[in-house]
């Protein structure tokens, strides 16, 4: 399949012309990577296996579609959809402490998206993605699910405020303290 970003899928997913079954498929496709290592930033749902509670959000947003309104991004529905199921997943497992790790996104999977075939820019981005991946993982677990949402989905500070429940301005603020927090970590190795 193609690269598709989540405002093309919107797109896809609400044409009336694609048949349920390849609709299903594209969301599969496109959200499930995505919904594992969201999944991974909840703490407490270590009896569970993240791939079946993907899953099982998955079903929820297809079997709902139906439901969704426009007003919204798909990927602000598809991730209030999640934050929802994993919360009831959470108090129906009571109190585990499994989590999927940052370091379960492939770096090879973050390159590929970029099509870069110069091996010397491979090789520096592999560098610089460990190098944020050890930023990353020195923030709390709701300032990743934060920095996963904006940087990794593309979403603005306030559809993650939507699905995190608080206000534009608190996302605004906390994306910008995370910002520099990462800048200081970075040092030299820093880019806006």
């Amino acid at each position: 399949m193609r690269m598709i970003d989540g405002r093309q899928m919107e797109q896809i997913i609400t044409d009336g012309h694609i048949d349920s079954q390849e609709k299903f498929e594209i969301l599969w496709e496109y959200y499930y990577p995505h919904l594992l290592v969201y999944t991974g930033s909840f703490k407490g749902l270590s009896n569970i296996d993240p791939k079946d509670i993907v899953s099982d959000i998955l079903f929820k947003v297809f079997n709902n579609l139906h439901k969704y309104n426009r007003r919204y991004s798909l990927s602000t529905w598809v991730y209030n959809i999640a934050k929802n199921h994993l919360i009831d997943a959470y108090r129906k497992s009571k109190r585990s402490t499994r989590t999927v790790s940052i370091d379960e996104i492939a770096e090879q999977d973050i390159i590929d998206q970029r099509r870069d075939n110069n091996i010397v820019d491979k090789v520096i981005e592999k560098d610089s993605i460990e190098k944020c991946r050890l930023c990353i993982k020195s923030l709390n677990k709701k300032d990743q699910r934060m920095i996963f949402l904006k940087y990794y989905e593309g979403l603005n500070s306030k559809e993650i405020a939507l699905i995190e429940g608080l206000s534009h301005n608190t996302v605004r603020k906390r994306l910008m303290t995370i910002r520099l927090h990462i800048k200081k970590l970075l040092g030299d190795d820093y880019e806006n």
